[in-house]
């Protein structure tokens, strides 16, 4: 049978909806569950909330962003190897940084407020998504800082 892709996207909605009603034995694993699904704190720990910054870019920016801005909490530098992917296929492919080139105002200033506080200790790339540096600048520093991590056995 051949379906429709809008009716598996809403089967998959309805699946979602019925397991987060569902009751459970624990319900500090459903509270769990529902955090780790509304506000990881992988992504809340910073000077703002991630997704206040990625939803300004465009699909592969964001990723970098992502990746970069969780390193530490999550995937230590594997989560920035797939940072530098998502930033090399950027390049390659000439994907804009912006989803709206109106808010790279905005972005900056995030941008800025990361470089402030040296989040996940990586001002390095920060500074030059805040300062439009060149991508291949994002790619070096990211580069830099996996090698520099891997050398210090961090």
């Amino acid at each position: 049978m051949n379906r429709n892709p809008l009716e598996i996207l809403f089967d998959n909605v309805l699946a979602g909806a019925a397991y987060a009603s569902q009751s459970s034995d624990s319900a500090s694993v459903k509270e769990q569950h529902m955090d780790n699904v509304n506000h990881p704190k992988h992504y809340e720990s910073g000077p703002f909330e991630c997704i206040e910054l990625t939803r300004l870019l465009s699909f592969d920016w964001g990723n970098v962003v992502k990746y970069c801005y969780r390193w530490q909490s999550k995937n230590g530098v594997e989560d920035l190897r797939k940072a530098l992917w998502y930033a090399n296929d950027a390049v390659i492919h000439g994907i804009p940084l912006y989803a709206d080139t109106n808010l790279s105002g905005l972005c900056n200033a995030l941008f800025s407020a990361l470089v402030n506080v040296d989040w996940a200790g990586l001002r390095c790339v920060w500074w030059a998504f805040a300062n439009n540096c060149p991508k291949r600048d994002i790619l070096t520093a990211l580069k830099n800082k996996i090698v520099k991590i891997e050398k210090d056995g961090e």
